[in-house]
């Protein structure tokens, strides 16, 4: 009977360090991601790229009767030809618009805050988001500036060479992943990983089309309304349209913003013009894109950028859309054991 006793005692007394054990395992394994949070994003962006450059070379080797190594190297030699060459032709004409916009930003605020403050409403509006219009001094933190600059291109880089050395080689990766799980449940993980990688592809070139449709728009249209800094404005919109929803909001508060500087009238023309294009992109070209890229829910979507906005900064809002993208398959197939319908 003593014995017994001493045994359950004994039982409990593991079972409970286990799950101590556990427990802490856990917290610090969130304690490394979070800690490292920045090198796992600028992972995920690298293989973002990587599997669009494998998309590429496997098309082109459709095509021409190349290897698959000599397409992705045509790939990738073409498109770094090309934007060396965009670099070389906007870079002149991009640096000096930056240089006033960085100029005309603070004034915008300034313009916007004498707007607000002519009416009760827009008092009352102040007083509630103070720090907005109080004292947007942008030319007294070109430090922090050119840091944000020279952080940006690093983060570039690094998704640049994650995503060369992994896309001109992807079945070493997957291998590699793969053997992380047991020779029953490999068939299984390369489904799954193949149809994340058909996802985050297709979500990419989704994106990828209204950037270039919704840019070149930008810089006609501005042009058109004579807003100053159109080139540089449009190149902006085109940018931010990769985070859906957020970035087109933050594309239009600086247009706007530039063109208070013009007179209200300016604004309400640019406003106009922004829910005109982003209209008609939602009603024409996202379903036309949409029937092979990947559609997530508006509300999903905002939730993601805006938590991750939160917790990770500039780059967990770029990649929110991708991650969650990524994330929903892993709840269809490995949660909910549902099969792609498309392959």
């Amino acid at each position: 009977m003593i014995g017994e006793d001493i045994w359950t005692l004994t039982s409990k007394r593991s079972g409970f360090v286990w799950r101590a054990v556990t427990v802490l395992a856990l917290v610090a394994l969130a304690a490394i991601v979070w800690y490292t949070a920045d090198v796992f994003l600028l992972a995920f962006a690298g293989v973002l790229l990587a599997v669009f450059l494998d998309f590429l070379a496997q098309k082109l080797a459709e095509v021409w009767p190349l290897g698959r190594g000599w397409a992705f190297a045509t790939v990738t030699t073409a498109i770094a030809v090309l934007l060396g060459l965009a670099v070389w032709i906007s870079i002149p004409h991009v640096s000096r618009q930056v240089d006033q916009l960085i100029r005309y930003l603070p004034e915008g605020f300034e313009r916007l805050r004498s707007e607000l403050e002519k009416d009760q409403w827009g008092r009352t509006l102040l007083s509630f988001i103070p720090g907005m219009v109080a004292s947007a001094n942008i030319t007294g933190k070109i430090t922090t500036i050119v840091s944000m600059v020279f952080q940006g291109a690093e983060a570039l880089a690094v998704t640049a060479v994650v995503g060369i050395y992994v896309g001109a080689n992807p079945g070493l990766y997957e291998r590699g992943l793969l053997t992380l799980f047991s020779e029953r449940r490999r068939p299984r993980a390369r489904e799954v990983l193949g149809e994340v990688g058909y996802t985050l592809r297709w979500w990419l070139l989704g994106q990828l089309i209204p950037m270039a449709v919704l840019g070149g728009a930008t810089i006609i249209g501005l042009r058109l309304l004579g807003i100053r800094l159109a080139f540089t404005l449009g190149l902006f919109t085109a940018f931010m349209v990769f985070i859906p929803y957020i970035g087109s909001l933050i594309a239009l508060t600086v247009t706007a913003l530039v063109s208070l500087l013009q007179g209200p009238g300016h604004v309400l023309s640019v406003v106009a013009f922004f829910v005109g294009i982003h209209t008609a992109e939602g009603y024409l070209l996202t379903p036309l894109v949409q029937r092979r890229a990947v559609y997530l829910p508006p509300g999903l979507t905002i939730l993601a950028q805006v938590l991750m906005g939160l917790l990770l900064g500039f780059l967990g809002l770029a990649l929110a859309t991708p991650i969650t993208a990524a994330a929903m398959v892993l709840v269809k197939m490995l949660y909910l054991h549902q099969r792609p319908q498309h392959h």
